[in-house]
């Protein structure tokens, strides 16, 4: 990769870190609000539980078809402002949809809520959002030009989205506490949301250029369908990284948290606090840089993801006990970490797996590829979420629930999440073959000394 202009690897700005996540952490806030979804439809909207996941499962499908469209398209963009900054402005058409969706008027028909929250909601992952996840690698790619760059800022930067969303995760339930009980309460708190984080947002946009420009992208090779469905077809490790990027996304999608809190302990109001330990979480995400000296990105995910297993299974036992569900929920937080940080990085390897072995870098379409998989994982965690609900018996409008639907929001909440993130790490050990092959390449690539 040529460079515009002389580049120390090994020194970041400070100030253009924080630039670059402010985009990540807008849309992270709607992530977290999204979370929030199911139980708004349940318990406000009053839809049953298993035809909310069945919509969201098919929303999340049809994001197959874009994910890979937007991934052709971002690699064959080509504008004075780069390559993947344009999308950026696409955040405004998330922020506006997310209102819409929480928007639902309690009184319309069933059908009629059944197609707004279709809508609503595919325009916010399915276009708008997909179009943001596939444009990101090649931008921070082109932003900053190096993967020792790409990782201090992801990690550095990774800081800085988690303390803004756990702000954003602690006040949520005491808004919703407060204001929650009615579909007015809810448009206040997403517009409370809404304008300060579009703003924040859009400074990625306004201050981060694209400096740094790829051979590939100077000689205006095109990429054609046949590539990118040739470099799936052949190359395994990002079907593995997809796998890995959908297990932390599926548990997410259940969004089991604001259940188990507002039933299993009885009160939604302590969910605050347990967010608050994302400030403790926050600070192994420094050491990333340092442990990737020693080992690679996906070892982290493998070693992180047995943190995981053992800190899910730990909720189950918790029961309403604080002290325990702070040590149980910090250890599954854990293990969330270096996926959501370190996952460019990782697609920087497997575009140069591709590059040698002749083919075309493609980041766009291996990160569309992963950002496929992850949105199926969020339907796939929002449809099991409300088929188990409903088999065990939750009612919204129930004031107690059943036996059967306690048990039901406990294995969700732990066994379930503890085997798919066994499923991560068994991916990554799968995975290592790759590392082994790029070390040795690099290595006979290097200057003789």
């Amino acid at each position: 990769m040529k460079k515009t202009k002389p580049y120390n690897p090994e020194k970041v700005s400070l100030g253009k870190t924080l630039l670059w996540n402010t985009r990540p952490l807008s849309f992270g806030t709607v992530t977290i609000l999204m979370g929030y979804l199911s139980m708004f439809c349940t318990d406000i909207l009053k839809m049953p539980a298993v035809l909310v996941g069945t919509l969201l499962m098919v929303s999340k499908i049809f994001d197959g078809v874009t994910d890979l469209l937007a991934g052709y398209i971002v690699d064959n963009t080509k504008t004075k402002m780069g390559k993947g900054r344009p999308y950026e402005l696409c955040l405004i058409g998330v922020w506006i949809c997310t209102y819409a969706l929480f928007g639902s008027g309690v009184d319309w028909s069933l059908p009629v809520k059944s197609a707004w929250l279709l809508v609503m909601y595919t325009l916010v992952w399915s276009i708008f959002g997909t179009m943001l996840n596939a444009a990101e690698t090649p931008y921070i790619i082109r932003a900053f030009g190096n993967p020792i760059a790409v990782t201090k800022v992801s990690a550095i930067g990774g800081v800085f989205i988690t303390l803004g969303c756990m702000v954003v995760s602690i006040t949520l339930p005491m808004a919703i506490g407060a204001l929650g009980t009615t579909a007015q309460g809810w448009r206040k708190i997403i517009i409370m949301y809404a304008i300060p984080l579009l703003l924040i947002g859009m400074l990625r946009f306004l201050f981060v250029k694209e400096e740094f420009v790829p051979e590939e992208d100077k000689n205006g090779e095109k990429v054609a369908i046949r590539d990118i469905l040739g470099v799936l077809k052949s190359n395994r490790f990002i079907w593995l990284l997809a796998i890995v990027s959908m297990i932390p996304q599926t548990i997410s999608g259940m969004g089991t948290s604001s259940y188990y809190f507002n039933v299993v302990v009885g009160d939604i109001t302590k969910l605050s606090s347990i967010s608050m330990i994302g400030l403790v979480s926050t600070l192994f995400i420094l050491f990333f840089p340092a442990m990737m000296k020693k080992r690679t990105a996906m070892d982290l995910v493998g070693i992180f993801s047995i943190v995981g297993v053992i800190g899910f299974v730990l909720v189950f036992f918790a029961g309403s006990n604080m002290i325990l569900l702070i040590v149980a929920f910090f250890l599954s937080g854990l293990s969330a970490l270096p996926m959501s940080y370190m996952r460019s990085p990782i697609i920087m390897d497997v575009a140069e797996y591709n590059e040698r072995h002749g083919n075309p870098r493609m980041e766009a379409s291996m990160a569309a590829a992963t950002n496929f998989t992850v949105k199926v994982g969020q339907a796939l965690g929002a449809f099991l979420l409300g088929v188990m609900l409903s088999a065990g018996g939750y009612d919204g409008a129930l004031a107690t629930q059943p036996d059967g639907a306690v048990m039901m929001i406990r294995l969700l909440s732990s066994f379930i999440p503890a085997a798919l993130m066994l499923l991560s790490f068994i991916c990554c050990v799968a995975y290592r073959p790759l590392d082994a092959f790029l070390k040795k390449e690099r290595e006979n690539s290097a200057p003789q000394k």
